[in-house]
């Protein structure tokens, strides 16, 4: 099992999407695990549904990683989103402050999104053949102009300009070292870290889901990735993305 995530790097000018140009690449060359595809402008980034990833060319991280983590059983897929977050946020804390995973794979700073994650898993026979993880981090844009609501990069936080080439070997390298510790079986480690670096983790916040809105706290995500909140004076809830609001 690969455990050098980053070690090929496979840059593009310009593609629509990275994921999609990653997945084209896999599917047609022998490609080796662990392999990134970065572009220099991706002009149709994907998020979850139909959401978009805006991006100025030449300003941010936008970048794909392939593996294959077919020891990983099926229903603990949301292991590799727990991954790639810790990662990205240790990374990211080097640099700055309040940095915070929000569930399920955003990479918040107070209350703005600094980076957006899209896992997309090729499953055969129960098992995973291959994960195709695309990586938008939003590093040297000083303007946004997408209906986003709270999009945010780290130059607007720091008032600093990133290094790009410097920036992608550092995520790569904190990414591939817990990868490891999944690949090591390390679950209940991986599971704690990412409780500790949750959003909003264990505090009285505003909900909304289809039934009504309410207090809650969040405490944890269960096996299959679901988000844990336990309502004020009322049950424990768990919910799939996009089955509950944060207010």
């Amino acid at each position: 099992m690969c455990q050098h995530i980053g070690k090929t790097i496979v840059k593009v000018d310009r593609t629509e999407s990275t994921n999609n140009y990653a997945i084209g690449q896999v599917y047609e060359n022998e490609v080796e695990e662990g392999t990134v595809f970065l572009a220099h402008d991706q002009t149709f980034g994907r998020g979850h549904f139909a959401n978009r990833w805006e991006s100025e060319a030449g300003k941010n991280l936008t970048f794909s990683v392939f593996i294959r983590p077919a020891f990983l059983p099926v229903h603990q897929t949301f292991m590799l989103s727990k991954v790639v977050c810790l990662g990205i946020e240790n990374c990211l804390s080097k640099f700055i402050n309040d940095v915070k995973v929000k569930w399920p794979n955003d990479i918040y700073v107070n209350d703005r999104k600094v980076c957006g994650i899209l896992i997309e898993n090729g499953i055969m026979n129960s098992q995973i053949r291959q994960s195709v993880i695309g990586i938008g981090l939003n590093v040297n844009q000083a303007r946004f102009h997408s209906d986003a609501p709270n999009p945010v990069s780290l130059k607007l936080i720091s008032g600093e300009a990133y290094d790009l080439d410097s920036l992608l070997k550092d995520v790569l390298e904190s990414i591939d070292y817990y990868y490891a510790q999944l690949v090591a079986g390390k679950f209940e480690y991986l599971d704690r870290a990412f409780h500790d670096r949750l959003y909003r983790f264990d505090e009285w916040h505003a909900f909304k889901d289809e039934n009504h809105h309410y207090t809650g706290k969040i405490t944890g995500v269960n096996e299959i990735g679901q988000l844990r909140i336990q309502e004020k004076e009322g049950p424990m809830h768990e919910y799939h993305f996009k089955e509950v609001v944060y207010l």
